[in-house]
């Protein structure tokens, strides 16, 4: 039997099976042989279902394991400080032309420091404070350089003070998830160009001239709407800010003429986070309606979420941060961190956020994340998991071994073929981590 399995799957090849004669169609996760025998998808969890198939027919579906792109591309680092230089090992490439953002918070007690960001746009030692309105300052002894797999950093209090626990949250630019926009302002409303390739979720802008507060544009919110990230007021106008009718477009930023953002002569820089929908997804900047109550709302994102920033926007609230590697579990929330404000991980009296397999739980009805009526602002980065397949029971596959996902970041290529009108499939992995 084996040996015929063997015979029937390399027959399969030989008339055809490897080769790109007409792209099918994917709907869902259900291949249909109708519409062609070369099929592509970009899978998170399936259970593949083949339909309509010939007589006899042979096809290929080639996976590509896209979950590894937010691997590549967002990491939560935690470290300990040595009061020196240190460098610090996310997985995260900012070395050269690479451009992105790191974020670090010194975490646990007495660490009332404030939040620094880096990014590689306006070069190492160059720190702004998200919890501040202090313009753009220089600390050598801060972020001093950026690494092909992390960064360095100078060991002071901010973000290395020897025995300390530090967070760090590094994002990296790549199309549809994130990007670093810099200009000089000129007092007139304008269109600021942008790489994110896609109409992006949330903008953070900041003058570095001046101490002037951070301004957020979010999707969830009404364009004439406005937060500040280091404030903990509810939103208010952003006419003069952005455009009322399309703030932000695929391509460029539409500011106007108000000194937060636009100030002649004064420098700026906006980090720009993308919003995909989809099982493939990897950020989703989403709002939803609070209930008031301890039992929900329930959020689905079609994955699991690694890192959580959400707020009120409707009332005096934290800019919460949770995420996986400090504690954001599939039962409760601890130590979160407060983008506006310069506290310890609050572990005393944290609010109840629950992790799921398809996004997040709330189980807390503070006014902060969950009143009554009003509208939850969110932004949400998948967690980079290993892709789960399941084949379907009339497949075979030789010596009785099933192959298995291709590994994150990977495209594999499997050649199935029937001879039973699909009664039964032979199944064969014909390309493995193809480039």
């Amino acid at each position: 039997m084996a040996n015929d399995k063997t015979f029937k799957v390399k027959n399969a090849l030989e008339i055809g099976g490897s080769v790109k004669t007409s792209l099918g169609t994917i709907t869902g996760s259900n291949i249909d042989l109708s519409t062609g025998n070369y099929f592509k998808d970009s899978p998170n969890v399936a259970t593949y279902t083949i339909s309509n198939p010939s007589p006899a027919q042979t096809f290929n579906l080639e996976l590509t394991a896209t979950a590894a792109d937010v691997a590549n591309k967002f990491s939560t680092t935690l470290y300990t400080g040595t009061g020196s230089s240190n460098t610090v090992t996310t997985g995260i490439d900012l070395s050269g032309s690479n451009e992105g953002l790191v974020w670090i918070k010194k975490r646990g007690t007495g660490s009332t420091y404030n939040h620094n960001l880096f990014d590689t746009v306006r070069g190492a030692t160059k720190w702004l404070v998200s919890d501040d309105t202090d313009a753009e300052g220089t600390r050598s002894t801060g972020l001093s350089a950026f690494n092909s797999n992390g960064f360095t950093e100078g060991g002071s209090g901010w973000t290395g003070e020897s025995g300390k626990n530090f967070v760090a949250w590094t994002w990296k630019s790549a199309p549809s998830f994130f990007d670093v926009v810099t200009w000089t302002g000129n007092g007139t409303a304008r269109a600021i160009s942008h790489n994110l390739g896609s109409v992006p979720g949330m903008v953070l802008y900041k003058n570095l001239s001046s101490a002037y507060g951070w301004q957020v544009y979010h999707r969830g919110m009404a364009v004439n709407r406005r937060l500040e990230l280091n404030e903990m007021g509810s939103a208010s106008s952003s006419v003069g800010y952005w455009d009322q009718t399309t703030p932000v477009t695929s391509s460029v930023l539409n500011i106007g003429a108000d000194a937060h953002v636009n100030n002649n002569g004064n420098n700026y820089v906006a980090y720009v986070f993308g919003h995909e929908t989809g099982s493939d997804s990897m950020i989703q900047c989403g709002s939803f309606t609070g209930n008031g109550s301890a039992s929900g709302p329930s959020i689905n994102l079609g994955w699991s979420p690694q890192w959580l920033m959400i707020r009120n926007e409707e009332r005096s609230s934290y800019w919460r941060i949770i995420d996986t590697a400090r504690d954001f579990s599939s039962t409760a929330t601890r130590d979160g961190l407060f983008a506006n404000s310069n506290a310890n991980e609050d572990t005393t009296s944290p609010l109840i956020i629950a992790r799921t397999s398809t996004g997040f739980d709330i189980k807390d009805n503070s006014s902060q994340i969950n009143h009554s009526g009003e509208n939850i602002i969110y932004v949400a980065i998948r967690e980079a998991t290993d892709v789960a397949l399941t084949w379907p029971g009339t497949v075979k596959w030789p010596a009785g071994i099933t192959p298995t996902a291709p590994a994150i970041g990977e495209t594999d290529l499997y050649t199935f073929t029937t001879d039973d009108s699909g009664s039964s499939y032979y199944g064969y992995l014909s390309g493995d981590n193809l480039s």
